[in-house]
């Protein structure tokens, strides 16, 4: 996943690929795309999970916070969807450059990878904390379900 990149790795890739330096921000990309297409699956699963699950199998919850993490949720499913539209943008900036045999790195192109890793560490960092308070409020919901069932 993205959690792997550490900020600077492309200052890397510039200092120390010059040919190459277009094929392995597309490997990148691509690997970019592979990360985005299972946050779209993983989001729209906790979207299920809160929507067609949660919501019949507890009650009584607090129905204003549950809005607010779907609200957030679909937030960030947005946020998922520019992502992957600069990376697809960005990928044919690198075909192209690559088509006309660009020597050297294009500034424009090394400064928009450098801001999808930025992008990419916020996104993952965020869903992750997002991720944590669903199935924190999950786990709650079934514990306090549970404790109303008598099934400790």
């Amino acid at each position: 996943m993205v959690e792997h990149i550490k900020k600077g790795i492309i200052k890397n890739y510039t200092e120390k690929l010059n040919g190459d330096l277009y094929m392995n921000f597309y490997a990148l990309d691509e690997h970019w795309r592979s990360d985005l297409a299972f946050y779209q699956d993983e989001l729209r699963f906790l979207r299920d999970l809160l929507g067609k699950y949660f919501h019949r199998f507890i009650e009584d919850i607090d129905m204003n916070y549950v809005r607010r993490i779907e609200n957030r949720l679909s937030i960030l499913d947005r946020r998922r969807e520019e992502i992957d539209f600069k990376v697809d943008r960005q990928m044919s900036a690198i075909s192209h450059c690559m088509r006309e045999n660009t020597t050297g790195a294009d500034r424009k192109v090394v400064s928009h990878q450098e801001e999808l890793e930025e992008l990419l560490c916020v996104f993952a960092k965020d869903f992750r904390n997002l991720k944590k308070r669903i199935f924190k409020l999950v786990e709650d919901g079934l514990n306090q379900f549970q404790s109303v069932n008598g099934d400790d």
